[in-house]
């Protein structure tokens, strides 16, 4: 009886702790970088509904990797050979909860899109979690790895 109270005080006390450090790193004040990388993040989401492939070209690192939804793996060459066929098409792409975590020249971003389009013959629309890494190559952000999974309705 004795553990399994010790396990409930020390359940309840680190979700306190998770709780208020949440909430702390809410209201804070987000730093020259994170609002950069967000503004990035941003102008990312209009050129996927453009079509932009010379942004995405120009914001990707060679090495890049995308995992879809569905667990398929992309190379950046892939992403913008199916953009220029009209493999995907947005017609809206709308993010938010983004939060942006840098670590030197390497930054993650996490957040939330509400998609509405359609990839590889399927259709698109939904909401969906993903992760974002980027690099800081030649003084500007590039993102080098993406995976978005779509989120259970």
């Amino acid at each position: 009886m004795k553990r399994i109270l010790m396990l409930v005080v020390l359940t309840m006390a680190t979700s306190s702790f998770t709780l208020a450090q949440m909430a702390a790193d809410k209201s804070a004040p987000k730093g020259k970088t994170e609002q950069e990388l967000t503004k990035l993040e941003q102008d990312r989401a209009q050129a996927t509904v453009k079509g932009d492939t010379a942004f995405l070209d120009q914001n990707t690192t060679d090495d890049y990797t995308f995992i879809s939804p569905r667990g398929a793996l992309r190379t950046k060459a892939q992403i913008l050979a199916d953009f220029k066929s009209g493999e995907i098409k947005f017609e809206g792409y709308d993010l938010d909860d983004l939060q942006v975590r840098v670590y030197g020249d390497t930054a993650v971003v996490t957040g939330r899109s509400t998609q509405k389009g359609k990839a590889y013959g399927q259709d698109a629309a939904g909401q969906y979690r993903f992760t974002r890494v980027y690099v800081k190559k030649d003084g500007s952000w590039k993102s080098v790895a993406f995976q978005s999974t779509r989120v259970a309705e």
